[in-house]
């Protein structure tokens, strides 16, 4: 039998953990679960919790935590169906969280529901450590209309006061991976497969 595994990947914008989840993915047959996509894809349904999703993406506001849990745990379940044919040698093998949890708050909900799951146990955190220097020069190459100075030190800003607080909660269970995030892709890549060897191997 494949054990079902969680990752989640957490960084700063600019950290590269979006391209790191991929290649993860795609290696080892993970489903990644991503806050904002799966938000955008519900706020295409023309019914009333897409329309009221859709509504606060326009005005650039915060989805409410338990709206994007339910999207959460609706996948998980999907993944965990999907993760049959994987006892045989195809399906999926486990889920990624690519930048989720965002906020203390979410740490405690997904570990319950995980707990619940019986996923608890086997699941780990990367955390793709760049400074905010590293941060603020590679999205202002990146050149996005939304990546102005100021809203980028904000964003880090936010970071720092919100996320942080779920990365050393993760530290404390004993869960937390540190990866240089400020190394060329192909090597943090190599340093993520190399201390995820033997979760992987399972």
């Amino acid at each position: 039998m494949t054990p079902f595994k969680v990752i989640i990947v957490l960084g700063k914008s600019g950290s590269g953990k979006g391209t790191q989840a991929e290649m993860l993915a795609k290696e080892h047959s993970f489903k990644i679960i991503s806050s904002g996509s799966l938000l955008r894809a519900r706020a295409e349904q023309n019914d009333f919790v897409g329309k009221g999703i859709a509504e606060i993406l326009d005005r650039g506001g915060l989805i409410p935590t338990p709206i994007i849990f339910h999207l959460w745990l609706h996948e998980l379940e999907n993944a965990r169906e999907a993760n049959l044919p994987a006892q045989t040698g195809s399906g999926v093998s486990g889920i990624i969280f690519e930048g989720s949890p965002r906020k203390l708050y979410e740490a405690y909900l997904l570990q319950e529901a995980l707990e619940f799951y019986q996923l608890a146990g086997n699941m780990q955190v990367l955390h793709l450590d760049i400074l905010d220097a590293e941060a603020l020069k590679r999205l202002l190459a990146r050149g996005r209309h939304d990546d102005k100075e100021n809203q980028i030190r904000e964003r880090l800003r936010w970071y720092k006061d919100e996320v942080m607080p779920a990365v050393l909660y993760y530290k404390e269970k004993g869960n937390l991976i540190e990866i240089n995030g400020e190394q060329p892709v192909e090597e943090v890549y190599r340093e993520i497969t190399e201390k995820l060897k033997d979760f992987l191997g399972k």
